[in-house]
This record gives structure tokens, C-alpha cells and sequence, in this order.
């Protein structure tokens, strides 16, 4: 029976593609985003997942571009954070300037930034925006900045917040912080129905870039209240997960056996092993 909880947002956190030179790779990018389209709610572009510290602002412009053209502004989240305020904003106005109504910056990275730089940082980003919604993006374990469930909370005019790491682990007690109205995602790809049982909005997912059904299924099955069904989806998601080991680089090979690019990385990487290897291509196979 249903059980009112409404169902999650599930975001593809869509990898960049870069032919064998490590050139962006328009052609790839437009028909991948096309077959991606039916398959999820939405998609998070130039995040993590999109090595977007290796973008150049004309790049992370001409993907946010082919992001909206194919999804539309209602359905895609333009990433426009950097290290740097200036960047920061000069990319929210190019994103603006495209049409885009959804943003998320990440935490100012590298320097120490404590919480009056965050909050200066994101209220820029938010001046630039305009009319577009701006959500908080909070990696710790990436940028080494640490940003507390009350200090988010007091960050004026963001939408809400996209949460990674150590972040999503408290992911209730900023859910409780926020004031009422502002949108919650958990990038915990796999803890989608607890993020719905805890009023978030959904999840940013890197794993369903490569394979979204698993996502929306159980996306489907928890707003139905249909046990079974998310017993089932979440383990197809738990498998998901534990063979492509929620990396980039796990990501870019399957989406490589899966017919959508040469799985090229323009970031250093971990090596993926050969047993990696071979069950990452297993799953593809099957499952696409």
C-alpha cells in the first residue's frame, strides 16, 4: 500500500567525456544525454562525477548547454563551483545566461576557508544567480572545508544543499537545520529510501549515470510502499555499487562497455583491477 512518502528526485551526476587525446567529446556527450533523458528524473552536470576541476569554463559551458538542451531547465542542476569566488560567479553567469534555473556550488577548496568565508563565498554565488535557485554543496573530504548543519542553515538565499561524504552520514541533522521548504539530496547513491523517509528530495547519483533503473525502481517501489519491490531495487542497487566501487573511473568503464565513450579520465586515477575489470564488464553486459 502507499505509504505518502513522496517519491525521490534521482539526478544522474553525469561523467564528462573526453575522446583518446583527452579533448571533450561533444558528439558522445549529445547522444548520451539523449538515451539518458527517459531513464532518470534529472542530471547534475560539471560536478564530481564530471571532473569539473579539470574544465575549462569554456567546456563546462558547452556542457551545460547540451545538458539543457536535451533535459531542459527544470530537470538539470549546473554545477558551478571552484576554488575561487570570481570563477564561481562568472560561471553561475554564464549558467544563468544559458537559461539554467538550478545551480549548485560547492564549498570554496584548497586555502582554509572558515564559516564567514563559506557563507561570503556562497552569498556571491547567490547575488549572480539572480531568479535561479542556488543549493549548497558540501565534500569535506574533498575540499577541506568542514560546514556544521546550523552554519549551512545560515547561509542566505541558498535553496538547499547536495551532500557528499561524511556530510550525507548526518544528512537527518541537516534536513533538520535547513529552514522549511529548502531541497536536501544525498549523494549516498544507495541510501535513497532512507533519504525519502527523511524528507530529502532525492539523490545525486554517479552510479545511475552508468545504470539508472535499479535508482528509479527503487525510487518507485519506496513511494509505493511496495516492500518487495524495494528489496529487490535495492539490492540490484547494492550490486551496482560494490562492482563499479562508486568511482569515476568504475563509472567511465562501464559506460565504455555500455557503447558510450573510450572511458578516457583527464584526472589521475586509481588503477582498476583486472578482476574489477572483468565484473564491471559482467554487469554491463547483463544489465544493459
Amino acid at each position: 500500500m502507499p505509504n505518502n512518502v513522496a517519491r525521490a528526485e534521482v539526478l544522474a551526476a553525469v561523467p564528462t567525456f573526453f575522446d583518446e587525446a583527452g579533448e571533450l567529446d561533444l558528439a558522445t556527450t549529445k547522444a548520451y544525454l539523449a538515451g539518458l533523458a527517459p531513464r532518470v528524473d534529472g542530471v547534475f552536470v560539471c560536478g564530481t562525477t564530471g571532473e569539473f576541476p579539470a574544465l575549462e569554463r569554456a567546456e563546462r559551458h558547452a556542457l551545460a548547454q547540451e545538458a539543457l538542451a536535451v533535459f531542459g531547465p527544470e530537470r538539470v542542476v549546473v554545477h558551478v563551483g571552484a576554488a575561487a569566488t570570481r570563477e564561481s560567479v562568472a560561471l553561475t553567469k554564464d549558467a544563468v545566461a544559458l537559461g539554467a534555473r538550478r545551480l549548485a556550488a560547492l564549498t570554496p577548496y584548497y586555502l582554509p576557508a572558515d564559516p564567514g568565508a563559506v557563507l561570503r563565498h556562497f552569498e556571491a554565488v547567490v547575488r549572480a544567480a539572480g531568479p535561479a535557485a542556488v543549493y549548497g554543496y558540501l565534500f569535506a573530504e574533498r575540499t577541506g572545508v568542514h560546514v556544521e548543519p546550523a552554519e549551512l542553515a545560515a547561509a542566505t538565499g541558498l535553496s538547499g544543499a547536495k551532500l557528499s561524504g561524511r556530510a550525507a552520514d548526518r544528512f537527518t541533522e541537516y534536513a533538520a537545520a535547513l529552514p522549511p521548504g529548502n531541497r536536501l539530496w544525498s549523494g549516498s547513491d544507495t541510501r535513497l529510501a532512507e533519504v525519502m523517509r527523511g524528507g530529502g528530495t532525492g539523490v545525486v547519483s554517479g552510479l545511475s549515470a552508468a545504470f539508472p533503473e535499479p535508482f528509479a525502481r527503487l525510487a518507485d517501489a519506496v513511494a509505493a510502499g511496495d516492500t518487495a519491490a524495494e528489496r529487490d531495487a535495492q539490492a540490484q542497487a547494492d550490486e551496482v555499487l560494490d562492482t563499479l566501487g562508486g568511482t569515476v573511473e568504475g563509472i567511465k568503464l562501464a559506460l565504455r562497455h555500455l557503447g558510450h565513450g573510450t572511458g578516457e579520465l583527464r584526472m589521475p586515477a586509481c588503477e582498476i583491477t583486472p578482476e574489477q575489470r572483468r565484473r564491471i564488464a559482467r554487469l554491463a553486459a547483463t544489465r544493459g
